[in-house]
């Protein structure tokens, strides 16, 4: 799908997509003050437990790639909650990611189902050249954290000699702060990208992806809301002593993610 800018010129959803994600950047005056990053994800919020769900439409889809089984690669795994589920259709799997407590988790947890399991350090796509190739690539729930989407995706893709499966929120997983990011701060935040936008990112490769859509599973643990409200006041820049505000400012039941998952998967052979 091609638009026009304000400009006249033609641009594609790769661009458009980084363009949105731009929109995004925390003013230098709150970044600045803020007393941790906002980016980092809390390793304890990522642990797979043996009961995380099997039958979502990104595991199906891995399942029906793999056939009666074979070698994965999870990019942004995380402790393995989008992998690890596939159980003995596993001849392999290996795990990368840009934490180095997550690979632990994700190491730990293959162990615990009784998987062969490597791990890669490193942010993809440069982590890439570290990484096997394997028959199939998933990815979750990481897109929304990367501006240069074609390399991004052009890199799953030249690992997977059979297909790569992403699963993403059907919109930004931030835009559930955005209402919180307006009462502490006084800002309005984007809402774009979407998922639809990342489909036509894939198809501008050159493929045509299957596409489904979902209600999110439930959650295999409760979250502690003491480490609720501290993941929420560190993504919004601000100090500990404001953790009674953030508290109240959530609610008995917040939703702090998107209750739609999009699952886009594709071959990468005939």
């Amino acid at each position: 799908m091609l638009v026009l800018r304000q400009n006249g010129d033609m641009t594609s959803a790769a661009h458009q997509w980084a363009d949105a994600l731009a929109a995004w950047a925390i003013p230098d005056e709150i970044l600045e003050q803020a007393p941790a990053s906002p980016w980092v994800h809390p390793p304890k919020m990522f642990r797979s437990t043996g009961r995380d769900p099997v039958n979502t439409p990104s595991m199906q889809a891995a399942a029906d790639l793999l056939g009666a089984g074979g070698t994965v690669l999870d990019v942004g795994c995380g402790g393995g909650r989008s992998s690890l589920p596939l159980g003995g259709l596993l001849h392999h799997i290996t795990g990368a990611d840009e934490q180095e407590a997550m690979l632990d988790q994700f190491t730990e947890a293959a162990a615990l189902r009784g998987l062969a399991s490597s791990t890669v350090l490193g942010q993809w796509p440069a982590a890439a050249a570290k990484c096997p190739l394997v028959d199939v690539v998933v990815c979750h729930h990481v897109v929304y954290n990367v501006a240069p989407i074609g390399e991004f995706v052009s890199a799953l893709i030249a690992h997977a000699t059979t297909g790569v499966v992403v699963e993403l929120p059907e919109r930004h997983p931030q835009s559930s702060l955005n209402d919180l990011w307006t009462q502490f701060w006084g800002i309005t935040r984007p809402t774009e990208p979407s998922a639809d936008l990342f489909v036509e990112v894939v198809r501008e490769l050159g493929y045509a992806p299957d596409v489904v859509v979902a209600r999110r599973p439930e959650r295999s643990a409760p979250v502690n809301r003491t480490e609720l409200v501290a993941f929420v006041r560190q993504r919004l820049c601000l100090d500990a002593e404001r953790d009674a505000e953030v508290d109240a400012a959530l609610g008995r039941t917040p939703n702090l993610s998107s209750d739609t998952v999009v699952t886009v998967n594709w071959r990468t052979t005939d």
